[in-house]
Parts: structure tokens; C-alpha cells; sequence
């Protein structure tokens, strides 16, 4: 199982990725996935506890949260994630992760774990020759990739093409490096998150660069994936191994600016980029593809999912017993072991957790999707098969579908389980200064 982090939904299947969109040919792709927080700890652990932040824990209490700041909660002690249900039941399990927020607890469930700061090629290599040294048992590997993350830094064979494709003046080096984060910091006009809406033109320019940027990290994660997977078939593995694709979150290039700066909620001042601050698509629609022994061929599926659905369904096709999970007594707050494509126009999903700016939640049923804060106020309607990129709020043009998701909302914000305000914020000081400085890397804290 691989998770590529702020891997954005509509940059998979569109050229870009030609190897997963080959090998998923005959296996499935779940095509409209939520996740279940807008940012890596909550979403991974979503993933690998079927549970919503607000039920595992790993968080930012707060009624303003601000992760430069503070660090989040760990993942509760004890909580059952997919290596612990595999792992007791005589797979043996191993995680390498690029990403330190991995090792707030999930890390820790796996046999062995590991945090490399290496680029995909180098960290799947690692990957499979734990692979190779292991796979006469069951085993379960998990590999994080942070690649597309900032900051983000594609090697020349993959950018130079994107940057030819663009009717720009090249880029100087000085301006790409500035670009691996999100522009020059000393001058607003260029730095995405700093100059404000509409885009002045030296902005314009940083955010076609940064576009180009990260199709070229998408392409090398492609690449890098296929020599992996090869090797494994090479080895005979196809033969018999389930294998996953999945991200934890997408990335915001100035999408919804313009909603950022009439917010203004974002405790940094940055606006309209990366991820964390909002629960637009471009942030919360993910990727799963999957193929291999134990996957049902059903190829393309549009029924929306949740990504709260990986853990369970995967014990589901693994033959592995049923994934438990709690009943939550609100919809949305768990996930399901998925059986067939059928659409479930009643199904609820839910997104959580910000790590910047109040408790803003998203709530979807079937086309339509709620943004709003913790006490009901919309933010945004949307419907997402007519508007799937959230331009045009229908709050005031269509009151069924926003009383409908706000009585949803109301029963997950009356749930015992919904995120308390009033806990206690852990501190950046508390955290071990090698894990600080990993995660300051990342642009994370202080």
C-alpha cells in the first residue's frame, strides 16, 4: 500500500499518471473519495481506523486552530488500525514513511517503522527490500510518499517539459527555489499566499510555475511507482498481492482565494494555498486506486466513498474477518467495508479537523455539500454534479438541500463524540527536537 501525500484527485488519470492508470485497468478506482480532514494526521488515520478525527483523536483542539503554533494530538491509545487487525492475524507489518506525522501514533502500529527523508525512488527501493526479505509470510508494507508536499522539488527531466509547455520567460533558479514553497517571501506581488485576490501578474506567473511544479512531481511519482510495482511483479508477487494507491489530501493553488480573503479565518494570513485552511474539493477529493488478488474488477466507480472505507474494505478483500467499528450514532462518523458499486443517494460524508482557522466542517449527501462553521452558519452549497469545482454557492437558491445537510450537521455537532474545544493544546516544546526539526522542514510549526 502506497499513500502519496497531497496527491489532488483531478491530477490522476489525466496524462499524468500513466502507469496507475494502466494497472488499474482491472482492478477499481474509486473516482469520488472524501477525505476526512483537509490535512495528513487526521486523513491517514481516517484512513487506517475507518474512524473520523473527531472519534481517533489525532486533532488540533481549539476554537482557532493554528498549527504553527501547536502541534495536534497523538492517535488515542489503543485505537485498532488496519496493521493492528493484520498484524493479529499473523501478517507482518512494516511502514517507511516520508512524512513525520505518520509516527503520531499510526507508525507505531506496525511491526517495524521506519522515517526516511528521501525522495519516492529511494524510499520504495527501501520498501522492497524489506519486501523481498519477507514475502515467503503475509506482509503488509505501507510506504508514505511526501514528494508532491512542500517542498516540492521534481527532478529536471520532469519539470523541464512542463516548464517548456508554459508561454512564460524560463524561471532563473532563484525563482524556482522560491517556488518549491510558495514564491519569493519578500515580495507579495509573486508569493501566492501573501498578494491577495484578484492575482496580480507576478503572482499569476508564480502560480503557473508552481502548477508546472507539481504536474512534473506527479509524473516522477508515476515513474517511480512503476519501477517499484515491476520489481514486485518481477518477483511474482502480482500473483498473490493486494496492492493500494491512495492520498491523504489534495492542494490549493488560489481555487478559492477569493473565499479566503472574505474569510479571513486563516490564523496565519496566508490565503488560498497548500492545504489544512479549507474543505473545498481541490483539498478533499482524493485518489484509491487498487488492483490485484483479492480485488473486484469493477473498474471505474462514481458512487462517492469516503476514504474512512479503506481500512475495512480492505480486511473485506483480504478475507481477513470484519474490520470493527464503532456505532457512532451520527452519520458519517465511520466507515464501511464496500460490496458492491451500488449508489447510495442517502449516504453521508464528512470532513473535519482544520489545522488553520475555526471548526469548519463539510457535509455531503449524495450531489450536494455543505461547508460551514461548527454552528450551522453555511459558508457554502454546492452541487457538485452540476459545480464540482464549488464556484457557485446556492445557499439562499436552494433552502431543501441546505436544511437537510444543516438538521445532518446539527446531529454531529449534539454527537458526544464531536470534536471537543476545551482540551488541553499540547506544545511544540513537548515534542522531541528531532521530530520538531523534521516537521519545521516540512513547513509545520514555528
Amino acid at each position: 500500500m502506497v499513500g502519496v501525500d497531497t496527491l489532488r484527485r483531478d491530477h490522476v488519470g489525466v496524462g499524468l499518471t500513466p502507469f496507475l492508470d494502466d494497472q488499474v485497468k482491472g482492478g477499481v478506482d474509486f473516482a469520488d473519495v472524501t477525505a476526512p480532514a483537509p490535512w495528513t494526521l487526521p486523513s491517514f488515520a481516517g484512513a487506517f481506523t475507518g474512524l473520523m478525527p473527531s472519534l481517533h483523536g489525532a486533532v488540533l483542539p481549539g476554537t482557532i486552530r493554528n498549527m504553527d503554533t501547536q502541534p495536534p494530538h497523538r492517535l488515542k491509545d489503543g485505537t485498532v488500525t488496519l496493521a493492528r487487525h493484520l498484524g493479529g492475524r499473523g501478517y507482518r507489518t512494516a511502514a517507511f514513511y516520508a512524512n513525520q506525522f505518520f509516527a503520531f501514533g499510526l507508525a507505531e502500529s506496525f511491526d517495524e517503522h521506519h522515517y526516511l527523508n528521501l525522495a519516492a525512488e529511494d524510499i520504495l527501493k527501501v520498501a522492497a527490500d524489506w519486501i523481498r526479505r519477507h514475502a515467503d509470510q503475509p506482509f503488509f508494507c505501507f510506504v508514505l510518499l511526501n514528494d508532491p508536499h512542500e517542498p516540492t522539488t521534481p527532478g529536471d527531466p520532469f519539470l523541464q517539459p512542463e516548464l517548456d509547455a508554459l508561454d512564460l520567460a524560463p524561471p532563473s533558479l532563484a525563482e524556482l527555489r522560491h517556488l518549491t514553497a510558495w514564491g519569493d517571501p519578500d515580495l507579495a506581488e509573486a508569493h501566492l499566499g501573501h498578494c491577495g485576490w484578484p492575482l496580480p501578474a507576478g503572482a499569476e506567473r508564480a502560480r503557473s510555475l508552481k502548477r508546472a511544479i507539481y504536474r512534473a512531481c506527479v509524473r516522477q511519482i508515476d515513474q517511480s511507482l512503476a519501477t517499484f510495482f515491476n520489481r514486485l511483479d518481477g518477483w511474482g508477487l502480482n500473483k498473490n498481492t493486494l496492492n493500494s494507491v491512495f492520498s491523504d489530501h489534495g492542494e490549493e493553488f488560489c481555487d478559492h482565494a477569493a473565499e479566503a480573503q472574505n474569510w479571513n479565518h486563516d490564523p496565519r494570513r496566508v490565503r488560498g494555498i497548500g492545504h489544512g485552511h479549507t474543505q473545498f474539493q481541490e483539498l478533499l477529493r482524493v485518489p484509491w486506486l487498487n488492483w490485484g488478488a483479492g480485488v473486484p474488477g469493477w473498474g471505474a466507480v462514481k458512487q462517492p466513498v469516503s476514504l474512512l472505507d479503506l481500512a475495512p474494505t480492505m480486511a473485506n478483500w483480504l478475507g481477513m474477518g470484519p474490520f470493527h467499528l464503532p456505532d457512532a450514532g451520527c452519520p458519517g462518523l465511520v466507515g464501511q467495508a464496500l460490496t458492491s458499486t451500488d449508489h447510495d443517494p442517502e449516504r453521508v460524508l464528512l470532513a473535519e479537523a482544520l489545522a488553520y482557522g475555526p471548526d469548519v466542517v463539510a457535509v455531503r449527501q449524495d450531489n450536494w455539500k455543505l461547508v460551514a462553521q461548527r454552528d450551522g452558519k453555511p459558508l457554502g452549497l454546492y452541487d457538485l454534479h452540476q459545480d464540482p469545482r464549488e464556484r457557485n454557492d446556492l445557499t439562499t437558491a436552494e433552502p431543501g438541500p441546505l436544511r437537510r445537510l444543516q438538521a445532518i450537521l446539527a446531529t454531529w455537532r449534539g454527537s458526544s463524540n464531536s470534536s471537543k474545544q476545551d482540551e488541553a493544546a499540547p506544545a511544540w516544546s513537548d515534542l522531541d527536537d528531532e521530530v520538531r526539526q523534521r516537521l519545521k522542514d516540512l513547513g509545520y510549526g514555528e
